[in-house]
């Protein structure tokens, strides 16, 4: 769920970014954060001093910490370290990696080695449609008492259901070695996914974006009332290891994001046995390219905006299954990138649906609802946790299903409903 834009290495020239000689050498991968409308670059890794990046008034810092028994303590201490200095601001703090602004033209020359001084640039984000916003601000002051229609639906979400997925998504139940974006196993896994949707009655497309990706696999389910009106579910199907990209690496992401993926094809089955219909049109997004930088969802985002389309609300589901020891059954909601009127409103579905689910806030960032928020749209995640990723295998080869902390019948089951509930809110049964 730590997003890069390989690509961006081309446009190195720009004078808020570093300067290609300043790349030779060191560590080129190009982090891409983005913070309150700020676009974050990071263009020089290693234990030199900052003078290589050139007259900013604005410079970031990012630490990253290999992965160790526990690196959000790692983390707290670095932090304490630096954290004293004046005008420093903590920015972003993701998995084993934390940010920090720092409101000074010259860095100081005494941060820790492993660290990354990056340039700021604005990214423009397009306005929201106030009718979308007028509906959802509606919308909260109808959540009053559960539907038995719709109490009735989340009982078909269950543990089971999901582990078949993510046998399947991972490769115990099939031979699907790596869903990575440019992996050949990520075919077999957009197949199978299309066909999924296909069979429970959706009109499934398997949509390329970049020739050289695995396609998005966009399942649409029309409307009855207002079908020019959408809701879009959303979870990225691709996965990684350690390397961002690889046609050869395995990477089962039973988490990161089986997790979310397996809870749109429960969506899907769910409303084919059931038969119901709804007032809005629903979309189902397994996107790929998430892991090299939003790819696939930004690029179906920007064609929803330009043909003019009607999103109510985006709802992504990544990372739902790990819980970390000592800590309750957590739903983190983004603080950055994110719609607060709808984050809002599914914080009432969630306590009303799934009492036992803590709703609370994370510095993580920034999955594919940041592709919608970017293009208009009012979007949101369901994380699973409070605060920063505490999963040890995030990025990981180890990232299975059978280990520490992976709660498929607490965790995986209760964010899965609690998603459900909020999607079909939104969708309003008929």
């Amino acid at each position: 769920m730590l997003f890069f834009l390989p690509s961006l290495l081309a446009v190195s020239s720009d004078p808020l970014m570093c300067g290609q000689n300043d790349l030779q050498g060191v560590n080129t991968t190009m982090v891409h954060y983005q913070s309150e409308g700020l676009v974050i670059f990071p263009c020089y890794a290693g234990p030199r001093t900052a003078t290589a990046i050139g007259p900013l008034s604005v410079v970031g810092l990012v630490h990253h910490q290999p992965h160790v028994n526990d690196p959000a303590d790692v983390l707290v201490q670095w932090a304490d370290a630096v954290g004293n200095l004046e005008g420093v601001a903590l920015a972003i703090t993701a998995g084993d990696t934390l940010a920090i602004s720092i409101a000074h033209s010259r860095v100081p020359e005494t941060f820790p080695l492993q660290s990354k001084y990056i340039g700021i640039a604005e990214r423009p984000r397009a306005p929201r449609d106030p009718r979308m916003s007028a509906k959802l601000i509606a919308k909260k002051k109808e959540v009053t008492a559960v539907d038995p229609v719709i109490s009735g639906l989340l009982r078909r979400v269950t543990s089971a259901s999901a582990l078949d997925n993510l046998e399947y998504l991972t490769g115990i139940t099939s031979d699907i070695k790596s869903r990575n974006s440019i992996h050949p196993d990520g075919l077999k896994a957009a197949d199978w996914i299309a066909n999924e949707f296909t069979k429970y009655g959706f009109t499934a497309a398997k949509e390329t974006f970049q020739d050289d990706y695995n396609p998005n696999v966009i399942a649409t389910l029309v409307g009855e009332v207002e079908p020019d009106t959408i809701v879009v579910v959303g979870a990225h199907y691709d996965s990684r290891g350690v390397q961002r990209s690889s046609a050869t690496a395995g990477a089962p992401g039973a988490n990161d994001d089986g997790s979310g993926t397996q809870l749109l094809l429960q969506l899907a089955r769910l409303i084919f046995e059931d038969g119901i219909s709804f007032k809005y049109t629903l979309v189902l997004g397994a996107w790929s390219g998430e892991e090299q930088g939003l790819v696939g969802s930004r690029a179906y985002a920007a064609k929803c905006k330009n043909n003019g389309d009607k999103i109510l609300a985006m709802l992504q589901a990544d990372m739902i299954s790990y819980r970390k020891e000592g800590e309750g059954i957590q739903n983190g909601f983004p603080n950055r990138n994110a719609d607060p009127i709808l984050i809002d409103l599914v914080t009432a579905i969630t306590s009303l649906y799934t009492p036992e689910v803590e709703s609370c806030e994370t510095t993580v960032c920034c999955s594919d609802h940041q592709s919608f928020t970017e293009n208009g749209f009012s979007a949101t995640q369901f994380f699973e946790r409070c605060g920063a990723i505490a999963d040890p295998m995030y990025h990981n080869i180890g990232d299975v299903i059978k280990r520490d902390g992976l709660d498929i019948d607490g965790q995986t089951l209760s964010l899965s409903k609690a998603c459900v509930a909020a999607a079909l809110t939104l969708l309003e049964p008929v």
